[in-house]
């Protein structure tokens, strides 16, 4: 998998998957920013919660649960302090449904959070990460 960000003006930016399909980035006004776009911090977090929705949803689907609504919102808590990290992160799953059983939405949430959630076990574990650099003419 890949994807690559390109500069577009003052601090904006916009990320390129490999469909080239994009997303545009920018810093707050009060950062320098023009505030168009997503904080990269906050594609973070939309990340977390797009992967662990996609999960939740099929495996209420697969358990035969009649969801008419869902949402995922995750909240982030920064470091005030450079790098400003995430020290703490909380999820809030709101399921909307027909006789939706609280059993098969623990067991759906587990199963995303400790087998299928690609982005939580990422941010669990400690991935190496490598670099390198090209000028251009």
């Amino acid at each position: 998998m890949k994807a690559r960000v390109k500069w577009i003006d003052g601090r904006q930016f916009v990320g390129i998957n490999e469909r080239n399909a994009g997303v545009v980035m920018d810093s707050l006004v009060e950062a320098g920013g023009e505030g168009v776009g997503f904080k990269p911090t906050e594609l973070l977090l939309i990340a977390l919660a797009g992967c662990t929705a996609v999960d939740v949803v099929t495996i209420l689907r697969k358990k035969k649960q009649k969801v008419t609504g869902f949402s995922v919102e995750v909240e982030g808590m920064q470091r005030q302090e450079f790098p400003q990290s995430f020290e703490d992160m909380k999820i809030i799953y709101k399921v909307k449904g027909e006789n939706i059983d609280k059993a098969a939405i623990e067991r759906a949430i587990q199963l995303s959070e400790e087998k299928y959630c690609s982005v939580r076990a990422t941010l669990e574990g400690n991935p190496r990460i490598t670099h390198t650099y090209e000028i251009e003419d």
